[in-house]
């Protein structure tokens, strides 16, 4: 044989070897039992995050995730020094791509992020207040007539907080001071009034100083008339922390209580780089017990994944030793975490009845007093909570009439200390 033969022989060889490793690993990847996660329920959305260049990924990777899910966002594209790299020259590629994609696939898209310390251009960075100011109304507004009927959910401020709960000392705040944020809400909605406006923050999930000022500042701009719809709680986990779920549970209601809905929006769970079975156990409860409390809060609208194979994650190159964060691994194989989050999302939990408690606040105080007055006048048709119209009936007659309203006032003034439908 030539020597030449040989070699074409050997690249031949070589070439088959790839195409049969290459197939191995596709076919290898298990396709997961049950409903996919998107189908398990219908009430919350579930979604991931896709990377700038998403086009380019091998077609297990759109296999895997096309029928997983139904709403994305994107991880870089979206972000300013992507969007407007340079003063009002906007590169809509990479973007116009995931949006195109998510209207083919029936996925809603989720906006990531007008404001942010991070990924802003230096040109941005290095304004005066006024022209900072001038920059950032600019940037709302073109990108939002771009895209507006194309995306329904925008995070307008992103991680305006440090962990101590003060301000970040952000160029943002430096040169334009806290109502930086406020006023990309007003022009947000001033661009587009029917998109759902997020404040996207790490580290809410716990009642502490970071999630107290983000509860206060949004407190507060609900009470001024500032326009914000929901909270983004990122979520990016890790199995060395403990977390106490009824913590969680109770900070998500505080936000909900503000009228907020409630959007899980980079959730992952990071485990070692060289895990075992007893690592990837835990991370699966980690998943678990934190949709099953997302599922029990009717203002959660979303629960969102920042990815949904290691294969590509933003955690090995961000925490030294910690990887494999994800529900699919780097084969596209579901883990035990999959089959934990799919479990959770099935879940349906029994609704707590509170009677006389109108207002859904969890207690029955004046203000739901005068709820059922003004029901019995006319002034109102239903109750501010959920289940509004059965906890009303304090006295389980099947109707709400005056008498429920007297034995309203005769709880209140200590008369009774329970009502007749608890009895």
């Amino acid at each position: 044989m030539k020597k030449n033969s040989f070699k074409s022989l050997t690249v031949a060889l070589s070439v088959l070897l790839t195409s049969l490793m290459v197939c191995s690993v596709t076919v290898n990847a298990a396709t997961p039992t049950g409903k996919r996660l998107k189908d398990v329920q219908s009430r919350v959305m579930v979604g991931t995050e896709f990377s700038s260049g998403f086009t380019n990924m091998d077609s297990t990777f759109f296999n895997t995730a096309t029928p997983e899910f139904n709403i994305v966002t994107a991880e870089n594209c979206m972000k300013w020094s992507d969007l407007e790299p340079s003063q009002n020259n906007f590169t809509w590629t990479e973007g116009d791509r995931l949006v195109n994609w998510a209207k083919a696939n029936n996925y809603t898209v989720h906006g990531h992020t007008f404001v942010w310390y991070n990924q802003t251009p230096n040109w941005v960075q290095n304004l005066n207040a006024n022209a900072m100011e001038a920059a950032m109304n600019n940037h709302i507004d073109k990108v939002m007539a771009h895209y507006k009927g194309k995306i329904p959910i925008w995070d307008v401020a992103n991680e305006c907080f440090e962990d101590n709960g003060t301000y970040r000392n952000s160029f943002w705040y430096r040169v334009m001071g806290k109502s930086y944020i406020e006023k990309a809400f007003i022009r947000a909605r001033a661009a587009d009034p029917s998109v759902k406006l997020i404040y996207n923050d790490y580290n809410l999930e716990y009642t502490g100083p970071k999630s107290n000022a983000a509860y206060e500042m949004l407190k507060d701009f609900k009470s001024r008339g500032i326009p914000v719809d929901g909270i983004g709680f990122q979520m990016h986990l890790d199995i060395q922390y403990a977390i106490d779920y009824n913590d969680f549970a109770k900070n998500m209601q505080r936000f909900a209580d503000l009228g907020l809905e409630i959007y899980i929006t980079e959730m992952d769970v990071r485990v070692s780089s060289n895990t075992n079975s007893a690592e990837l156990d835990k991370q699966a409860s980690y998943y678990k017990n934190i949709i099953e409390k997302c599922m029990a809060q009717p203002a959660v609208k979303a629960i969102q994944f920042w990815g949904f194979t290691d294969k590509y994650s933003w955690v090995p190159g961000t925490f030294q030793g910690r990887d494999n964060a994800l529900l699919f691994d780097k084969n596209y194989n579901p883990k035990s975490a999959y089959y934990a989050v799919q479990a959770a999302l099935a879940t349906t939990p029994v609704p707590k009845v509170i009677y006389g408690d109108l207002d859904g606040n969890g207690s029955v105080d004046a203000i739901d007093y005068s709820l059922l007055k003004q029901y019995l006048l006319g002034a109102i048709t239903k109750f501010p909570a959920e289940n509004g119209l059965t906890v009303a009936d304090v006295n389980a007659s099947g109707s709400i009439d005056s008498l429920d309203f007297v034995i309203m006032k005769q709880y209140l003034t200590g008369l009774i200390t329970k009502f007749p439908a608890q009895e």
